[in-house]
Protein backbone atom coordinates (compact mmCIF):
# COMPACT_ATOMS: atom_id res chain seq x y z
CA UNK A 1 0.00 0.00 0.00
CA UNK A 2 1.16 3.21 -0.80
CA UNK A 3 1.00 6.47 1.13
CA UNK A 4 -1.88 8.73 -0.57
CA UNK A 5 -0.66 12.33 0.48
CA UNK A 6 2.71 11.45 -1.18
CA UNK A 7 4.14 11.47 -4.58
CA UNK A 8 4.99 7.99 -6.00
CA UNK A 9 8.56 9.47 -6.76
CA UNK A 10 10.91 11.05 -3.84
CA UNK A 11 14.11 11.81 -4.18
CA UNK A 12 17.54 11.91 -2.88
CA UNK A 13 20.02 14.48 -2.48
CA UNK A 14 22.09 13.36 -5.50
CA UNK A 15 19.03 13.70 -7.44
CA UNK A 16 18.07 10.22 -8.01
CA UNK A 17 14.75 9.00 -7.44
CA UNK A 18 13.21 6.12 -5.16
CA UNK A 19 9.72 4.52 -4.99
CA UNK A 20 7.77 4.34 -1.86
CA UNK A 21 8.75 0.79 -0.98
CA UNK A 22 12.01 2.46 1.15
CA UNK A 23 9.26 4.00 3.55
CA UNK A 24 8.38 0.30 4.67
CA UNK A 25 9.63 -0.37 8.33
CA UNK A 26 10.47 3.10 9.12
CA UNK A 27 9.03 6.07 10.80
CA UNK A 28 8.05 8.84 8.46
CA UNK A 29 8.59 12.38 8.79
CA UNK A 30 7.69 15.04 7.39
CA UNK A 31 10.21 18.43 7.11
CA UNK A 32 9.08 21.64 6.34
CA UNK A 33 11.60 24.49 5.34
CA UNK A 34 13.85 26.07 3.27
CA UNK A 35 17.51 27.12 2.97
CA UNK A 36 16.55 30.54 3.20
CA UNK A 37 15.06 30.43 6.91
CA UNK A 38 17.72 31.13 9.92
CA UNK A 39 15.56 29.42 12.25
CA UNK A 40 16.01 25.84 9.85
CA UNK A 41 19.50 26.13 9.66
CA UNK A 42 19.39 26.37 13.81
CA UNK A 43 16.96 23.14 13.91
CA UNK A 44 18.88 20.96 10.83
CA UNK A 45 21.75 20.17 12.82
CA UNK A 46 19.58 19.10 15.87
CA UNK A 47 17.72 16.91 13.10
CA UNK A 48 20.57 15.51 12.66
CA UNK A 49 21.75 14.09 15.12
CA UNK A 50 18.21 12.83 16.04
CA UNK A 51 18.03 11.14 12.70
CA UNK A 52 21.87 9.85 13.74
CA UNK A 53 20.73 8.66 17.03
CA UNK A 54 17.89 7.17 15.52
CA UNK A 55 20.14 4.48 12.89
CA UNK A 56 22.80 4.23 16.43
CA UNK A 57 19.53 2.45 17.99
CA UNK A 58 18.22 0.26 15.13
CA UNK A 59 15.22 2.85 15.07
CA UNK A 60 14.66 3.43 11.33
CA UNK A 61 13.79 7.31 10.94
CA UNK A 62 12.95 8.51 7.24
CA UNK A 63 13.40 12.73 6.29
CA UNK A 64 11.18 13.48 4.12
CA UNK A 65 12.17 17.25 2.81
CA UNK A 66 8.77 19.38 2.09
CA UNK A 67 10.58 22.44 0.68
CA UNK A 68 9.40 25.65 0.78
CA UNK A 69 12.62 27.46 -1.10
CA UNK A 70 12.75 29.75 -3.97
CA UNK A 71 13.33 27.09 -7.00
CA UNK A 72 14.77 24.31 -7.24
CA UNK A 73 18.45 25.26 -7.19
CA UNK A 74 18.24 26.39 -3.68
CA UNK A 75 16.13 23.30 -2.59
CA UNK A 76 19.39 21.23 -4.24
CA UNK A 77 21.65 22.71 -2.97
CA UNK A 78 20.06 23.10 0.76
CA UNK A 79 19.85 19.41 0.17
CA UNK A 80 23.63 18.48 -0.81
CA UNK A 81 24.95 20.64 1.94
CA UNK A 82 22.51 20.20 5.03
CA UNK A 83 20.64 17.26 4.53
CA UNK A 84 23.15 14.12 3.93
CA UNK A 85 20.94 11.56 2.95
CA UNK A 86 17.72 12.34 3.42
CA UNK A 87 14.64 12.22 1.04
CA UNK A 88 12.51 15.02 -0.55
CA UNK A 89 9.61 15.60 -2.02
CA UNK A 90 11.10 16.81 -6.21
CA UNK A 91 10.76 20.41 -6.11
CA UNK A 92 8.78 20.06 -9.69
CA UNK A 93 6.14 18.26 -8.14
CA UNK A 94 4.33 21.39 -7.04
CA UNK A 95 0.83 19.62 -6.32
CA UNK A 96 2.46 17.04 -4.50
CA UNK A 97 4.28 19.83 -1.99
CA UNK A 98 0.96 21.99 -2.12
CA UNK A 99 -1.32 19.37 -0.57
CA UNK A 100 1.60 18.85 1.88
CA UNK A 101 1.49 22.30 3.09
CA UNK A 102 -2.63 22.14 3.04
CA UNK A 103 -3.16 19.48 4.53
CA UNK A 104 -0.71 19.60 7.58
CA UNK A 105 -0.99 23.43 7.32
CA UNK A 106 2.77 23.73 7.92
CA UNK A 107 4.41 26.64 5.66
CA UNK A 108 6.41 29.92 5.63
CA UNK A 109 4.89 32.67 6.08
CA UNK A 110 5.40 34.61 3.12
CA UNK A 111 3.40 31.39 1.29
CA UNK A 112 0.48 32.43 3.48
CA UNK A 113 -1.24 34.09 0.31
CA UNK A 114 -1.11 31.00 -1.85
CA UNK A 115 -2.76 29.22 0.67
CA UNK A 116 -5.84 31.38 1.12
CA UNK A 117 -8.80 29.67 4.00
CA UNK A 118 -6.10 27.23 5.26
CA UNK A 119 -5.63 27.46 8.45
CA UNK A 120 -1.46 27.48 9.18
CA UNK A 121 -0.83 26.02 12.47
CA UNK A 122 2.71 26.43 12.40
CA UNK A 123 5.62 28.10 10.17
CA UNK A 124 8.88 26.49 9.26
CA UNK A 125 10.68 24.75 10.47
CA UNK A 126 8.38 22.13 11.36
CA UNK A 127 7.77 18.14 11.47
CA UNK A 128 5.18 15.96 11.25
CA UNK A 129 4.87 12.01 11.40
CA UNK A 130 2.79 10.70 9.59
CA UNK A 131 1.57 6.87 8.98
CA UNK A 132 1.35 5.02 5.75
CA UNK A 133 -2.92 6.31 5.41
CA UNK A 134 -1.00 9.64 5.64
CA UNK A 135 -2.66 10.38 8.79
CA UNK A 136 -1.17 12.93 11.12
CA UNK A 137 0.48 11.32 14.51
CA UNK A 138 2.78 13.83 15.76
CA UNK A 139 3.14 17.57 14.46
CA UNK A 140 5.79 20.03 15.62
CA UNK A 141 6.78 23.69 15.64
CA UNK A 142 10.27 23.20 16.11
CA UNK A 143 10.94 26.70 16.26
CA UNK A 144 12.00 26.38 19.20
CA UNK A 145 12.22 22.82 19.12
CA UNK A 146 11.59 22.99 22.74
CA UNK A 147 10.20 19.88 23.14
CA UNK A 148 13.03 17.91 21.60
CA UNK A 149 15.79 19.70 23.78
CA UNK A 150 13.59 18.40 26.67
CA UNK A 151 13.43 15.09 25.94
CA UNK A 152 16.28 14.46 23.62
CA UNK A 153 16.79 11.13 21.77
CA UNK A 154 14.69 9.57 24.23
CA UNK A 155 11.57 11.25 21.90
CA UNK A 156 12.84 8.16 19.12
CA UNK A 157 11.50 5.57 21.70
CA UNK A 158 8.26 7.44 21.09
CA UNK A 159 8.20 8.09 17.79
CA UNK A 160 9.22 4.62 17.16
CA UNK A 161 5.68 3.30 18.06
CA UNK A 162 4.69 4.92 14.58
CA UNK A 163 6.39 2.72 12.38
CA UNK A 164 5.26 1.63 8.95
Amino acid sequence: MSCPVLPNALERADGSKVGQEVLAGKTVMLFFSAEWCPACSTFVPILHTLYDDAKEKGQMLEVIYVSSDNDAAQKDRYMREKHGDWLSVPFGDTEARDTLKKKYGCFAGKEAPSYSGVMRRSGIPSIVIINQAGEELVHMDVDPPTEITRKGDAILDEWAAHRW
